[in-house]
């Protein structure tokens, strides 16, 4: 067995390893939609690229690829951005410039038409150089000098391989004869270049200081250093002899050798570190025609098909490049000089470091240990790994089962218990018990609970914190054997928590916090409930959901959830500073819920991702300058068809832009340089004197405004770069110009029509004034002529109304009369009825007094007098007559009451006519021969027949019928 584990490992060690290469961005020919080769780069101020591409100059600001041929339809082989804003590029027989229009587009101006003296046709110009204050255009035996005037030809009688400005001055490189420098109007050889007489370079670099380096196609690199040159020895010399160099660049801190058949090879100056980057990497394929640094120190490559993006300035690199094999990463760790991954296909291995090479190594699956793991943990010196058959014990390369266990999530010590391991499979909590020097599963912990879950932790009490994503958080009391769980607590929304699920729990130092959906918590132990923890809370500038926290060796803790990562760094007074931009690109990637964090050292920790692993470093590397810009792509009219009125260079004269009225409607596009991802820059904008407050940040990079007043104008927009600090801002000034009733000679015609108007309408006026007053006299003599028959009217109505009232108060005096009269005349025939009824009765009785004395015939007639007194009183006839002349007085009073009320008697009809003349309750019972109270009964039962309600008033109703 030892011997296969040494075998194995000499095999690994044998083996050049494959890791930490730079992440790589490819763009196809599809995507730029132009040429397949790419022989030159630039960036401009803008931080836009440019491109030597075999259709013409290509351009591409982070969003927009645009293709601008040259004049001739040949392909550009030289691209440089001029520090004088212009592009200048060189073709087959051709050179020249790109000067944008202000309206947009690149047009194109041939210098070749200046060049002065003779020169060799059919010639292909391969380079092109910034001096001091001169343009330099390299071609097979001439270069071209342009001053911006007027263009010199300067030959060597030799064929140029190469050519570069160093410190202003002007290098060409020929096969035969060595390398020349440019001192005046003719080419000086420089002294040892006989070194490189009959070897290819291909590329001239400056180099620390006043030094030039020298990249030869198959003969390595050499060092020139002001008085010999000399070769320039590097790690990686034969990779460079056997893979023909064809381009070179620096920035200052590497170097950049692209080749023909295996990609690029860069070395950091300082260390020597060597990184190589092919199609085993990232890039689409192995040569490369062009590269250059951009101004975030990232390396652009221009390849035979296709333009790479290569961020060697970022803290992250890829372990397993885009050929991955492996699946996706899960767990990984590093033990006695072997470095395991695990992931969803099974548990890989390889020895570490990983040497550096350009041919990545196969990592070899561990037998047995095939399927899903979930988990590298060591415990003391012994290294366990769970995955989807079981548990097992890793030991120099082999695995080991730990017999009765099922799929196991994690392995953790047991507090003050050294000789036992805690772990969780899913069929629940279990102990590990250590007999001698091996590891065995000694039971399952009892207890009415057996939920499955990778998070749990002990406190310092014994007390074990579990969490589980849908049930929830439970604290467990163990007996002091971890035999069984004596108590289950369920810590949910009533302990203090804001929701039931999703709790989850992290070690940070000694302390375990919990992280929930609205921030963090910590456990008061005296409340036995959750309360905010202010330290981590305060750490965010909105509320945290969901972060869960991994602290490194250092103390600082990384802080990761389904939209964030960041890494908070701990100071010198135990506080953090959060970085939340630095490694911003690895979110998308993470799986999260099961993000591992193996820390190799302080300073380098593996991260699990979705296509691997990767390596951070988390040293903080020196930041470029602010580099990060917006501007304005176009702006364009769209009142009727959409015409574009100023592109990039249009927009930075320092004079308003102006628009007519019919130009009132615009479209601003605008875009922010970003080539490490898509989706990393928002934008925000205002448009001053028109919009009351910024917009809001969202990815949309054009807005339109229309029918625009006239006004002056200021649009301004910015742009936030997620993996950058700050915000970049552009703006533009613009004025809509009034329309042709708003200008100061339609405001002169107005005026002047306005005074023609007033002296019109004065005279208007002072006519229709003298028309008026005449009219208005005639009026005034119509008006009083009718003012005076209506008054002639008017008196003899009221005349013809006075005779009417008289005549009316007559008739009621003349019927007031009547029913007095009528009153009177019944009272009178009454009375004299009576007297004369009387008179002869008493006659009667004076008769018979004297005729008899017999005192029972004298009270005999004194009882027919008595009854005859109440026959009159009670009369028919004679109440025949009152209803006659009480109807004749009242207008038919009884009559109607009759017809209204059917069922009322004659002794009812004669109440209600009391009543109606308003007697008193005492004349009705004298009227009536009845006492009073009997009145009173009379009407009780006449307001019952005519249905009247208690709040109904008899003598009032009767009045008013």
């Amino acid at each position: 067995m030892k011997k296969y584990i040494y075998f194995s490992l000499a095999v690994f060690m044998s083996l050049p390893a494959w890791g930490n290469q730079p992440l790589v961005r490819n763009f196809t020919r599809s995507d730029y939609n132009a040429g397949n080769q790419n022989w030159g780069i630039a960036q401009s101020g803008s931080n836009s690229m440019y491109f030597a591409n075999n259709s013409g100059l290509l351009e591409f600001d982070g969003r927009h690829w645009t293709t601008y041929p040259i004049t001739n339809g040949t392909n550009v082989r030289a691209v440089l951005a001029g520090m004088d804003g212009r592009f200048y590029a060189s073709t087959f027989n051709d050179f020249g410039y790109y000067e944008e229009k202000k309206n947009g587009g690149f047009v194109y101006y041939s210098l070749f038409g200046k060049v002065r003296g003779n020169h060799v046709h059919s010639n292909e110009l391969f380079a092109i150089h910034q001096g001091e204050r001169k343009i330099y255009f390299r071609g097979e035996n001439t270069v071209y000098e342009y001053d911006g005037k007027t263009v010199r030809a300067i030959r060597l009688n030799y064929k140029i391989d190469a050519s570069a400005c160093v410190h202003n001055v002007l290098f060409v490189a020929s096969e035969q004869k060595g390398v020349f420098m440019l001192n005046g109007r003719f080419f000086v050889r420089i002294p040892g270049s006989e070194a490189l007489v009959n070897k290819k370079v291909v590329s001239i670099l400056p180099f620390q200081g006043n030094k030039i380096l020298f990249a030869t196609s198959f003969n390595g690199v050499y060092i020139f250093d002001g008085s010999t040159v000399m070769p320039y020895h590097t790690n990686f010399d034969d990779f460079l002899v056997k893979n023909q160099v064809f381009c070179a660049a620096t920035n200052g801190k590497q170097l950049v050798f692209g080749t023909v058949q295996r990609g690029v090879v860069i070395q950091d100056i300082a260390s020597n570190k060597v990184t190589y980057i092919n199609t085993y990497t990232g890039l689409q394929n192995n040569t490369i025609l062009s590269a250059t640094f951009d101004n975030q120190q990232n390396l652009w490559l221009g390849l035979d098909k296709g333009i790479d993006y290569v961020m060697l300035n970022t803290p992250i690199m890829n372990m397993f490049g885009t050929n991955n094999l492996y699946g996706s990463g899960y767990t990984s760790i590093l033990d006695r000089d072997i470095l395991y991954f695990g992931t969803n296909q099974g548990l890989y291995f390889a020895t570490y470091p990983l040497p550096e090479s350009m041919l990545p190594v196969q990592l070899q699956l561990m037998k047995g240990m095939e399927g899903q793991v979930w988990c590298l943990d060591k415990v003391g010196n012994t290294l366990f790994c769970g995955n989807d058959q079981g548990g097992f014990i890793l030991n120099n390369g082999c695995a080991e089962r730990i017999v009765g266990l099922p799929g196991t999530w994690s392995f953790k010590p047991v507090v003050n218990q050294p000789g036992m391991v805690l772990g969780c499979s899913y069929q629940g909590l279990f102990i590990l018990k250590k007999q001698g020097e091996k590891w065995s599963f000694s039971h399952f912990i009892k207890g009415k609970f057996h939920e499955s879950s990778p998070m749990f932790e002990q406190d310092g009490d014994g007390s074990l914190w579990f969490s589980h994503w849908q049930k929830g958080l439970f604290r467990l009391e163990l007996d002091p054997g971890m035999d069984s769980i004596t108590h289950i607590e369920l810590y949910n929304r009533q302990k203090g928590f804001p929701s039931n699920r999703n709790n989850t729990l992290f070690r940070i130092g000694k302390e375990i916090v919990f992280s929930s959906e609205r921030g963090f918590y910590t456990y008061n132990k005296r409340t036995d409930r959750m309360q905010p923890h202010a330290k981590w809370n305060n750490l965010f500038s909105s509320t945290p959901a969901y972060i869960r926290l991994h602290e490194t060796p250092k103390g600082d803790v990384w802080c990761v959830s389904g939209r964030f990562i960041g890494l908070a760094k701990k100071l010198p007074d135990n506080s953090y500073r959060m970085d939340s931009l630095t490694y911003n690109i690895l979110q998308p990637k993470i799986i999260t819920g099961f993000e591992h964090f193996n820390f190799i050292n302080q300073s380098n920790v593996i991260l699990n991702t979705e296509d691997g692993f990767c390596l951070i470093d988390m040293d903080e590397k020196p930041v470029p300058g602010n580099v990060f810009k917006v501007f304005l792509h176009t702006v364009s009219v769209t009142n009727n068809n959409i015409s574009m009125v100023a592109g990039k260079r249009g927009l930075n004269g320092n004079l308003p832009e102006k628009f007519s009225h019919d130009q009132n409607s615009l479209r601003f596009q605008f875009v922010a340089p970003e080539y490490r991802g898509e989706g990393l820059v928002k934008y925000s904008y205002k448009l001053e004197n028109y919009d009351a407050n910024w917009s809001e940040f969202s990815p949309d990079d054009i807005k339109e405004y229309t029918q625009l007043p006239k006004g002056n104008y200021v649009f301004r927009v910015r742009a936030h770069d997620i993996l950058e600090k700050g915000v970049a801002e552009c703006s533009f000034h613009f004025v809509v110009l009034p329309a042709w009733y708003e200008t100061q000679v339609a405001y002169l015609v107005y005026g002047v029509l306005l005074v023609m108007a007033i002296v019109g309408l004065i005279f208007y006026v002072n006519h229709k004034s003298k028309k008026g007053a005449m009219a208005m006299e005639m009026k005034k003599e119509q008006e009083l002529e009718q003012q005076k028959q209506q008054f002639e009217a008017e008196t003899s109505e009221k005349k013809r109304e006075i005779k009417e009232l008289k005549r009316q108060q007559l008739q009621h005096e003349l019927r007031h009369k009547s029913q007095e009269l009528a009153s009177s005349t019944m009272n009178l025939i009454r009375k004299n009825e009576m007297l004369l009824n009387i008179m002869d009765n008493i006659s009667k009785v004076s008769s018979e007094i004297r005729n008899s004395p017999d005192t029972a015939s004298i009270l005999s007639q004194l009882g027919k007098m008595e009854r005859s007194i109440k026959q009159n009183i009670e009369n028919d006839d004679n109440w025949k007559r009152f209803e006659e002349n009480f109807d004749l007085v009242y207008e038919n009073y009884l009559k109607r009451l009759g017809e209204t009320y059917s069922d009322l008697n004659t002794s009812d009809k004669r109440l209600c006519a009391y009543l109606k003349m308003d007697l008193s309750s005492k004349d009705i019972a004298s009227l009536m021969n009845m006492s009073v109270r009997s009145v009173e009964m009379s009407r009780y039962r006449l307001r019952k027949k005519m249905g009247l309600d208690r709040d109904t008033n008899l003598s009032d109703y009767l009045q008013k019928f």
